[in-house]
């Protein structure tokens, strides 16, 4: 088994963890959009992230932000290919929850598609439920989850 370290971001990221989270964000998203990226992590609040790493290379990544008070948004996250099924991504959520928690909120938020199943069997077996379905302006279906702490 591979040992992996972690690291948590908050607040204001520098250049190099917004780069580390970029490299990750456009090798594991085909549809990708760095602008909308870039925009999303400087608009929201209480924006934190969660890097995971191999040594010094880092392998997957979680961010969340503040949905309303009580309640953590994780907007976006993933594990390159060669690094998934060594329980990377389930870490990520944990320590993403954990700090969630520290900060006081009650709940955690996320959409999924199905195009990215092993995301949504995640979630599900980590006491999210589906709380909303819906299409989105780009004819997306969206699956909003929603787990309390």
């Amino acid at each position: 088994m591979k040992d992996f370290t972690y690291q948590i971001i908050t607040e204001t990221f520098t250049e190099n963890e917004l780069t580390v989270l970029l490299n990750l964000y456009t090798t594991i998203f085909d549809s990708a959009n760095i602008d909308f990226f870039k925009d999303r992590i400087k608009m929201k609040e209480n924006v934190f992230a969660i890097v995971a790493f191999d040594g010094e290379n880092p392998v997957g990544f979680k961010i969340g932000y503040r949905y309303n008070e009580e309640t953590m948004y994780s907007w976006v996250g993933g594990v390159l290919e060669t690094y998934r099924k060594f329980g990377v991504g389930q870490k990520l959520m944990e320590l993403q929850h954990k700090e969630a928690k520290k900060k006081g909120y009650k709940k955690a938020r996320t959409k999924s598609m199905n195009a990215f199943k092993p995301m949504m069997i995640l979630n599900l077996k980590n006491g999210f439920n589906i709380i909303n379905v819906y299409t989105n302006a780009v004819n997306q279906t969206k699956i909003v989850f929603e787990k309390q702490f």
